[in-house]
């Protein structure tokens, strides 16, 4: 029997407690389900190309308040990221412009280097199907850290079922170790599970769970967010 624990599954629309946990875990188990783990990375997760690219000159160049773990949290910030089809848009031309003259170089090139998708791992199968970004994180000691970030839509047996998509990102933080998020979205419900080396503090996780369902809450969707850590696993 596993001892995973669930953070309770975020939903307006109030249910049996029991049928609210299973419901909580049969979607945590369809996230997992549909992607397989990304394990570690084959190299640094910063791109060899950001040499002077640090969380000072983004902050500096007035990006802070985009980016995961800034002051609108990580989850928002995360999903905007996913969104927008392009860093210009994304970041805005005018903090991309300053971003790049603080690192000496065209805004052009800045561009190019930050919409240069990583490559995705192995495990997730054929590259082509998959659309990437690498996302600069502010760590709460002040560093940054890189995320790699994916997704693609998901291969519905049920052709009905169109507006499917399923998501994963990796990174490594000192205090967790490896941290990797699995979410699918089906229909008007998104269902994430995040996996960390270590476990979470109760208080992280906790403002996890708050993040996500105050996204879920803005995007008008139903969903569940897990929590849980590889140790766990090795212990069922």
């Amino acid at each position: 029997m596993s001892s995973e624990k669930a953070l309770s599954p975020v939903s307006p629309v109030a249910a049996p407690a029991e049928r609210e946990a299973g419901a909580g875990y049969a979607a945590a188990a369809r996230a997992l389900s549909a992607l397989p783990p990304l394990g570690e990375a084959d190299g640094p997760l910063q791109p060899a190309a950001h040499p002077r690219l640090d969380a000072a000159a983004l902050r500096r160049a007035g990006l802070e308040a985009l980016l995961p773990g800034g002051p609108a949290g990580l989850v928002l910030p995360l999903a905007l990221a996913m969104l927008r089809p392009d860093v210009r848009r994304w970041l805005g031309a005018g903090r991309l412009q300053a971003l790049a003259e603080l690192l000496g170089q065209p805004p052009q090139e800045t561009a190019a280097v930050l919409d240069t998708p990583p490559l995705p791992p192995a495990t997730l199968g054929d590259p082509s199907r998959w659309s990437g970004r690498q996302v600069p994180l502010l760590t709460p000691e002040g560093g940054l850290a890189w995320l790699d970030l994916f997704w693609r839509p998901d291969q519905a047996r049920r052709q009905r079922l169109r507006d499917r998509h399923v998501l994963a990102a990796r990174l490594d933080l000192p205090a967790s170790g490896r941290v990797e998020i699995r979410a699918r979205m089906e229909d008007a419900r998104l269902d994430a599970v995040l996996e960390t080396t270590r476990a979470l503090p109760r208080v992280v996780a906790a403002d996890l769970s708050d993040a996500f369902a105050a996204l879920l809450q803005r995007l008008r969707l139903q969903g569940s967010l897990t929590v849980r850590h590889t140790q766990q696993d090795r212990g069922t």
